[in-house]
């Protein structure tokens, strides 16, 4: 099934069913609303970065700069907070956690500001036989605002290594999770993991990255901590659970608050 994209006026964004990529109004072609969404989305456009992003970033940074194994936390964080049904993967990278889980009755939809991340994804998903391309859902969409009216509920959402990279304080990041909430079914759950810049102890390694991650824009975490994140998550949700490995924040909510 070919790929189609569709702009439409915000909020009245239909999904037309699997295999569709949906633009909402406002977006350029990497769907930048705003400068600096479209300076840390722009750096996923570049084919070499997608290609080394899981041994590079998943790997080595993750492993020895933050020091928090994937494989050993942050996957499994992934895998137990997966549901069957409406799952939604906000900031695919490369669809590293989905494709390293089992999808068997997950319908997956995919959302980025970035065309080529949601394409990788999506290819990815298919070539390692995880989720046929004309099943997967793709949105093209700036996170910070609302989902498009006609999204479905979702049974599962993960935002990993993504609040990191959004622009502004922490209670600009967390934001979304006022809009989110209205879109996650009443026992569903909300997942994450984000690197941390104030109260926890970056060694060598991690400063020369939180560095150059600041500097070039991909990352805006100098301020992030993990106690305003569990009070913006508590104030949006009844259950949370917050956890630091490291330099990383983990955390999931469920029993959203509208």
């Amino acid at each position: 099934m070919a790929t189609s994209t569709l702009t439409q006026r915000p909020n009245q964004t239909a999904f037309t069913g699997p295999g569709n990529t949906i633009r909402a109004e406002g977006t350029s072609h990497h769907g930048a609303s705003s400068e600096a969404s479209a300076r840390g989305a722009a750096i996923y456009s570049q084919s070499w970065l997608l290609t080394i992003y899981d041994w590079w970033v998943l790997g080595i940074v993750s492993t020895y700069a933050w020091a928090c194994s994937v494989p050993k936390y942050t996957l499994p964080w992934f895998q137990q907070n997966l549901r069957k049904g409406q799952h939604l993967d906000i900031g695919v990278g490369t669809g590293y956690y989905l494709a390293k889980s089992d999808l068997t009755g997950v319908q997956v939809t995919l959302a980025d500001l970035n065309q080529d991340a949601l394409d990788a994804t999506k290819n990815r998903l298919a070539g390692e036989g995880k989720v046929k391309a004309e099943e997967t859902r793709t949105l093209l969409h700036d996170i910070t605002r609302p989902l498009p009216d006609s999204c479905p509920k979702f049974n599962s959402m993960s935002l990993y290594y993504l609040l990191h990279c959004m622009p502004g304080p922490v209670p600009a990041k967390t934001a979304v999770f006022s809009h989110l909430k209205h879109n996650l079914t009443a026992d569903g759950v909300i997942s994450g993991a984000s690197i941390l810049g104030k109260d926890v102890r970056h060694n060598l390694f991690g400063r020369v990255i939180m560095g150059f991650g600041n500097w070039n824009g991909m990352f805006d975490n100098r301020a992030d901590n993990a106690a305003e994140f569990d009070e913006a998550l508590r104030e949006h949700f009844y259950e949370v659970e917050t956890q630091v490995r490291g330099a990383i924040f983990l955390w999931k909510a469920s029993k959203p608050k509208v």
